[in-house]
């Protein structure tokens, strides 16, 4: 059965199966979709492992499919499925377009807009951070929060950002610190501090 093409009838119940994703009873796959599993295209399917069937109550059928039948209902999908009833190809134009379709005719979810990334040297970088400090402080020497600073270089690289600061407190022209009560901080504010060796840092001031 394997390497035979399946039915028509065996193709379209493996593609309503897989667009479901839940096990299906034969009565609703008959009544709702116009299939109609006989015994030997029910069989075909179940020793190919592409469905399983098992009877639950008042001897109901019902299907699930297997990882295998996804996989083959694309495989005879993209190979062709031959149909004749109208309620066939009514049905095979539905899930080949759905299955089959590009990526890029799907509706595109929307993402967060992105503020360009630009290039700049370390001697900008530094400058900008030095006015970003004087934006959020009220004098120099103040410790100022990591997570604001990040805030107004969002179009800086953040590498860039760390490289640049790092070599600042080298330099003794910042002071960066971890906070004295990690508890307090928020999820911002863990996203936004720098590793120095491996401590994370929340805090920085600027030094002359």
């Amino acid at each position: 059965m394997s390497e035979e093409r399946l039915t028509y009838q065996q193709v379209a119940a493996l593609l309503v199966l897989r667009e479901l994703g839940t096990p299906l009873a034969h009565k609703e796959l008959k009544e709702e979709w116009g299939l109609e599993l006989n015994p030997k295209n029910r069989t075909g399917l179940v020793d190919s492992k592409l469905i399983e069937s098992e009877t639950r109550a008042r001897r109901a059928l019902w299907y699930t499919i297997t990882p295998a039948g996804g996989d083959r209902a694309i495989d005879e999908v993209r190979l062709g499925v031959p149909v004749t009833s109208h309620s066939g190809k009514t049905l095979a134009r539905l899930y080949l377009r759905s299955l089959l379709a590009p990526k890029a005719a799907s509706p595109a979810v929307e993402e967060p807009v992105r503020t360009p990334v630009t290039t700049v040297s370390p001697e900008e970088v530094e400058d900008r951070i030095r006015e970003a400090y004087a934006k959020i402080t009220t004098g120099a020497g103040r410790w100022a929060t990591m997570t604001r600073l990040r805030a107004l270089l969002t179009d800086i690289d953040r590498d860039l950002q760390d490289d640049v600061l790092r070599t600042m407190m080298l330099a003794g022209r910042v002071d960066i610190e971890p906070v004295a009560i990690s508890g307090d901080l928020k999820p911002e504010d863990h996203a936004a501090a720098i590793v120095i060796g491996s401590t994370p840092n929340h805090q920085f001031r600027v030094g002359v």
